[in-house]
């Protein structure tokens, strides 16, 4: 195969690439990591200066929502594009100066997570495990959770400010009498009171001045 074959080949093979789209998960990822870096480095100068303190609560809760709205748009990117990039395989282009961008090259045709990924992907699904609850357990607490809320229910009436017992007292003949005998306190109340201010018109503004200041 000659060097016109093997270009065209290439060519071929790379047209089938969505290209538009990796490039916007790599700046998702690169969006990702500068926040990741940002965050680290405030706590890590935190940790070194015992006197500095962490931002306020408000510039952490907005890194935080930046990060979980780029976290979201990248998984969306890459549940998007999850069947070219599974069967997708990276190799560098004859043009590739491979000798200069060795590092660069081993990083793309690495097949493995590094160590390190694999510790926190180990560790990540240990502590998984540890807060796992079994499906049939979890049907239990939420049939256990729907008998114990209709419970609660039927002791509330939910149109008024009474419970069912407090209901069914004031529908009783003692509950009647009470309240008609709040009712005559309320009224006999508002007659004392009336006959203390009075029902006559009352003194306008500028009167209430005039006699404040002149006493007449």
């Amino acid at each position: 195969m000659n060097k016109a074959e093997t270009n065209g080949n290439a060519a071929a093979a790379s047209a089938s690439i969505p290209v538009d789209s990796l490039e916007l998960i790599r700046n998702r990822l690169h969006q990702v990591h500068q926040s990741l870096r940002k965050l680290a480095d405030q706590i890590n100068y935190s940790n070194r200066n015992p006197k500095a303190k962490l931002p306020g609560y408000l510039s952490l809760h907005g890194q935080f929502q930046v990060l979980i709205t780029q976290l979201h748009s990248l998984a969306s990117h890459l549940e998007l594009n999850s069947d070219i990039l599974r069967t997708t395989n990276a190799f560098p282009l004859p043009s590739f100066p491979t000798t200069q961008q060795e590092g660069l090259v081993t990083t793309l045709l690495r097949k493995k997570p590094l160590p390190e990924v694999d510790e926190w992907i180990d560790a990540a699904i240990a502590e998984c495990n540890l807060f796992n609850i079994p499906l049939l357990k979890d049907d239990e607490l939420a049939e256990w959770c729907y008998a114990k809320a209709k419970q609660l229910e039927s002791d509330f009436v939910f149109d008024g400010f009474y419970t069912e017992k407090q209901q069914l007292y004031l529908e009783s003949e003692e509950g009647v009498a009470e309240t008609e005998r709040k009712k005559e306190e309320t009224a006999a109340k508002e007659e004392r009171e009336k006959s203390i201010v009075g029902t006559g018109e009352p003194m306008k503004p500028n009167s209430i001045l005039k006699f404040m200041t002149k006493g007449l």
